[in-house]
């Protein structure tokens, strides 16, 4: 697009953005968010905070939520079981940083 500015784009993610992924949406000035799942461990867009509606800020954006929850929590589920399934890449070292 050219521009930090997001004006005109929707998002839309599984799971409720956490208070740094809420504050990048603002700050890009996106229009709109949808997510399907609320985060009750770091949730800022409806559950510990509002910060997307916030009227202190310069920017709101539209908010749904709740959108195709069962789909975006099994998701998730699978993503994280087989994090801990353990095919992790291996962790970097001096000798090889990547």
């Amino acid at each position: 697009m050219g521009t930090w500015r997001l004006d005109g784009c929707t998002i839309a993610v599984t799971l409720e953005p956490c208070p740094m992924c809420a504050g990048a949406l603002i700050n890009s000035r996106i229009d709109r968010l949808v997510y399907g799942t609320t985060d009750p461990k770091m949730g800022c867009v409806d559950t510990l905070y509002k910060l997307c509606t916030d009227a202190r800020f310069n920017h709101r954006l539209d908010v749904r939520g709740d959108v195709l929850v069962n789909e975006c929590a099994a998701v998730l589920q699978a993503f994280f079981q087989e994090r801990r399934r353990g095919d992790k890449p291996p962790k970097p070292t001096l000798d090889n940083p990547d």
